[in-house]
């Protein structure tokens, strides 16, 4: 793993810096949400783009985000599978079909109602995982779907590279690799334990780590392939990016830029190499180490609440309003700081 990954023990801490633009730059690729909505996925399948968010299914054509679908219940997930969407909202699963983009409900096996749907993801055998709300977390199996984990409340979930599922709980952090289950929490022995045992977000960066986000920490796991995998001895821990209590929506790694947050203080940059040692060790080690230098950046149009790689090492960033496509050179202009002005 990275070195600048793997010796954080405090936070990291925020150290402002005026961001500023380039005079003359093209303006970067925006797409108005025709209303105003909490955006809750983004999903490319075969080559289109949706948006999914709270109530609707966008579909970006030439310049223009089409709403395709409206759901009368909250969404509050979404993945593609095959030819369809399949969308988790508070009553139950759908299936919408991006032909003629009818719905149809896929029932769990539980009792009553259908449950509130917390996670939605596909594992390396292209399976569609459900995580339902008092129940734990299904696995479709031929025609019908089998509970696979029963835990109380998940909160996120997804599979990566190395072919492991992860589960995020109120009770810990919950891996299946080869068939078997391993659970990380406060209490856990045997290089198992992580800071907290609600785990509240599950975030890859696209370069083989795992970002797990807590109600009191943040530990990062190495998960395959990749230059940060190299070296997965170590679990870095930090309490919290930028401040105690911000909110990670999301991230990406910026090849030779470091790591790019995106929070509810927003935009933050934790780059490759520090801007500027801190005065203050960390206190919670005995070793003296430099806190990472955060920069803010500037949002291009609101709160990001979704913050995705696309192809061409192009990021997507979507607010309530719009979506806005970044080149990285058009990260490194906001991350520039003005002549004369140091980090601090």
């Amino acid at each position: 793993m990275s070195s600048f990954l793997r010796h954080f023990r405090c936070g990291l801490a925020l150290v402002l810096a005026l961001p500023v633009g380039s005079a003359g730059a093209a303006a970067p690729p925006r797409y108005a949400l025709p209303t105003p909505e909490r955006p809750v996925a983004l999903l490319r399948p075969a080559g289109a783009t949706y948006l999914v968010t709270e109530h609707s299914v966008l579909r970006l054509e030439g310049k223009q985000l089409v709403t395709k679908y409206h759901s009368d219940n909250v969404i509050r997930c979404a993945v593609a599978a095959d030819t369809a969407l399949v969308l988790g909202t508070r009553q139950g699963l759908v299936r919408v079909g991006t032909g003629a983009f009818r719905a149809h409900p896929l029932a769990l096996p539980t009792p009553g109602a259908q449950p509130s749907i917390a996670a939605l993801f596909c594992d390396a055998a292209g399976a569609l995982w459900v995580g339902a709300d008092g129940y734990g977390a299904f696995r479709q199996t031929g025609g019908g779907f089998q509970l696979a984990l029963s835990v109380p409340a998940i909160n996120d979930g997804l599979a990566t590279a190395d072919s492991a599922v992860w589960l995020a709980t109120n009770t810990g952090l919950y891996r299946q690799q080869r068939g078997a289950w391993t659970r990380f929490n406060e209490e856990g022995v045997a290089n198992h334990e992580i800071p907290d045992n609600i785990v509240e977000r599950l975030l890859p960066d696209h370069r083989g780590n795992l970002w797990v986000l807590m109600s009191e920490g943040v530990t990062v796991f190495a998960t395959g392939p990749g230059p940060a995998a190299a070296d997965a001895a170590e679990l870095p821990t930090v309490k919290f990016i930028g401040q105690p209590g911000n909110a990670v929506t999301g991230l990406a790694y910026l090849r030779g830029q470091g790591y790019l947050f995106a929070t509810a203080a927003g935009l933050l940059l934790l780059p490759a190499a520090p801007a500027a040692p801190l005065d203050r060790p960390a206190p919670t080690t005995d070793r003296v180490e430099p806190q990472r230098a955060l920069l803010p950046l500037a949002a291009p149009a609101g709160p990001v609440l979704l913050l995705q790689p696309g192809p061409h090492r192009r990021l997507w960033l979507v607010s309530r309003c719009e979506i806005t496509v970044l080149a990285e050179r058009d990260v490194r202009r906001l991350a520039a700081p003005p002549a004369g002005r140091a980090a601090r």
